[in-house]
C-alpha cells in the first residue's frame, strides 16, 4: 500500500488453475501474500460450491440453477475472508450482455443480473465487473449499448446495499475494445454507480501489441510506431477520463513468449479471437524476470509498457484501487502446491517495483 493505492487487491482466478488450485487455497495465498482484498472470479465460486454441494448445477445463460447452494457457498466465502482479513473487491466476468436488440435476450441477460446480485449480498460485495461483449450480434450503436448498461446500473443501484457496475473494455470486444470506447459509453450511461474498469493489458493489446506478428507489435499505426501510437492514446486518456468514473484498476503484462503461429493455432482451435487467446494464457506480472526468476534463465516475456499507463491514469487525478489480474497458463495449470504462492507473492512484489519506479516519475 502506499499514497498511489487506496487498496490493493489480487484476482482468485490468477492464483492458479488447476482443480488441486481450490477458491480457499487461493485466497489463503492472496492474504498471505499481503493484499487486503480480493476480486473474485465467478467460475471460482462455482468451482468450490461443486465440492460443496456434489451435484451442484451451475447457473446457466438465465442464471438458473443452483442458486440456493451457490449463495450458501458465498457465505461460506466471505466467512473465511472475514477469517482472512480479506473483502471482495469486485465479482467477474459477467460477460456477453450489452447490446441485444432481441427483447428476449435483453430479458434473459437481466435474469442472469438478479442471480449475480444474489451472489454479491452474499460476498457483501458492491462491485460487479461487466466485460465489453465479444458477440458481433450484437449492436454497435453506442446509444443502444448504454441503454442496456443504464438499466444494468439502475437496477444495481436498487439492491441491498447498492452495487456499482465497472465496465472493462476487452480487446477482442465486438464493438468496444478501446478505453475510448468504454469512456463514450459511460457517458452516455451517466449514472453515478456505473464507471471503468481500467486494464494495462487491455489498453496495450488494442494501443501497442500485436502478439500475432513476429515481433509483438502494433502495425503501421498513424504515428508511425507502437510507442508513439501509444503516447498519443495515453496522453489523450491522461487529459479526457474523470477520475472519479474510475472504479478500479488492473494490472498485468503480456508475453512474446508465444510464437505468433503458435497463438493463432490456439485461438483457432478454441474458436476465440488471438487477443482473447493471449490474454488467457500469456500475462505474467510486471517485472517478472526481476520478482520471480526461473530458475532456468528463461525469461517470463513480458514487454508492455505498463509503467507508462500506470503513469498515464495516475495524471488523471485517480487514487483508487489495483488488483493484479494475471494468467500464465504453462506454470498456473500445473499441479503443483507452490503455484498459488508464487504467483501472489510476485504480484506483490511487482507492486513495490511499479510504486518504487512511478515515485522516480514524481508521484
Amino acid at each position: 500500500m502506499s499514497d498511489i493505492t487506496t487498496a490493493l487487491a489480487y484476482s482468485t482466478d490468477s492464483a492458479g488453475m488447476h482443480p488441486s488450485h481450490t477458491l480457499p487455497i487461493k485466497l489463503r495465498a492472496i492474504a498471505e501474500a499481503g493484499f487486503t482484498q480480493a476480486e473474485l472470479g465467478f467460475p471460482d465460486l462455482e468451482a468450490y460450491a461443486e465440492q460443496e454441494f456434489p451435484g451442484y448445477r451451475k447457473l446457466d445463460d438465465r442464471g438458473h440453477g443452483d442458486l440456493d447452494k451457490l449463495v450458501q457457498a458465498a457465505e461460506k466465502i466471505k466467512r473465511l475472508c472475514d477469517d482472512l482479513g480479506l473483502s471482495v473487491l469486485a465479482v467477474h466476468p459477467f460477460a456477453q450482455f450489452e447490446g441485444y436488440e432481441d427483447a428476449q435476450k435483453r430479458a434473459i441477460g437481466f435474469e442472469k443480473a438478479a442471480a449475480w446480485f444474489q451472489v454479491l449480498k452474499a460476498l457483501d460485495c458492491q462491485m460487479l465487473q461487466v466485460g465489453s461483449t465479444p458477440d458481433a450480434s450484437t449492436s454497435s450503436d453506442y446509444d443502444v449499448i448504454a441503454r442496456d448498461l443504464r438499466q444494468l446500473a439502475d437496477e444495481a443501484a436498487n439492491q441491498n446495499p447498492p452495487i456499482r457496475i465497472a465496465y472493462e473494455m476487452w480487446a477482442w470486444g465486438a464493438h468496444v475494445n478501446t478505453w475510448e470506447d468504454i469512456w463514450e459509453v459511460c457517458k452516455r450511461v451517466d449514472r453515478p454507480n456505473f464507471g471503468l474498469c481500467l486494464d494495462t493489458f487491455q489498453i496495450c493489446a488494442r494501443a501497442y501489441a500485436d502478439p500475432t506478428v513476429a515481433n509483438g507489435l502494433l502495425q503501421n499505426p498513424p504515428e508511425g510506431s507502437a510507442i508513439l501510437h501509444l503516447a498519443s492514446s495515453l496522453k489523450a486518456l491522461a487529459s479526457t477520463v474523470s477520475p472519479e468514473k474510475i472504479f478500479y484498476f488492473q494490472i498485468s503484462d503480456g508475453s512474446r513468449r508465444v510464437s505468433p503461429d503458435a497463438l493463432k493455432k490456439s485461438a483457432e482451435e478454441q474458436g476465440i479471437s488471438p487477443l482473447y487467446a493471449w490474454s488467457n494464457a500469456w500475462r505474467p506480472v510486471p517485472y517478472m524476470d526481476e520478482v520471480c526468476p526461473k530458475s532456468s534463465g528463461e525469461s517470463w516475456g513480458g514487454y508492455l509498457p505498463v509503467l507508462d499507463v500506470c503513469d498515464a491514469v495516475l495524471r488523471t487525478g485517480w487514487r483508487g484501487p489495483w488488483s493484479y489480474e494475471v494468467f500464465y497458463e504453462e506454470d498456473m495449470s500445473k499441479e503443483d502446491k507452490d503455484v498459488p504462492t508464487r504467483w501472489t507473492t510476485a504480484a506483490r512484489d511487482s507492486h513495490k517495483l511499479l510504486v518504487k519506479h512511478l515515485k522516480e516519475r514524481g508521484y
